[in-house]
Order: structure tokens, then sequence, then C-alpha cells
């Protein structure tokens, strides 16, 4: 069995923002397609039940965000970035 070798050098903050962004972009597609895929099962929906959906989906996004998020982070604020950036944007099939 052959494992990948990951850099364990430092990375630049920007690759951690790069990172994030890419990463809330990507919840942030699939929050989109969800709520488009769904849009004709809800029917007419009031300006107020729009936003309630809308306040909903983003909450849940940012909920499930949190943890992945906070652990980029905490390792490079211990300059420890290089194996967790590299691990999310594989979980996640991120461009590198």
């Amino acid at each position: 069995m052959t494992s990948a070798v990951v850099d364990s050098s430092p990375i630049h903050d920007s690759e951690v923002s790069g990172t994030i962004a890419s990463l809330r972009e990507r919840f942030e597609a699939v929050r989109r397609s969800e709520i488009h895929r769904v849009r004709g099962r809800l029917g007419d929906l009031s300006s107020d039940q729009e936003d309630v959906v809308e306040s909903l989906s983003r909450g849940l996004i940012e909920k499930v965000l949190q943890a992945p998020v906070s652990m980029l982070l905490n390792a490079a604020a211990a300059n420890q970035s290089a194996l967790i950036v590299e691990t999310v944007r594989r979980i996640f099939n991120l461009r590198t």
C-alpha cells in the first residue's frame, strides 16, 4: 500500500486563506444547487419564506464549515498548515 507524501513545509497565510475561500465557494455552490433542485417542490413562497430558506441554508453551511475553517486557522497560527491544507483540499476536492 502506498501513501501520499505531503510536504510539511510552512504554507503562506494566503494559501490558507485561499483554501478557506475555495471551501466556502464549494459549499455555496452546493447550497445554491440544492435550493435550485428543490425549488419546484417548494411552490410559491412569500418573500419572508424565501428569506427563511436562504437563512436556514446559509446557517447550515456556516455550521458545517466551522470545524474545518477553525482547524485551518489554528494550524496556520501554529505554522503547521501544510498537512491540514492538503488534507482539506483533498477531502473537498478543491483546486490547488
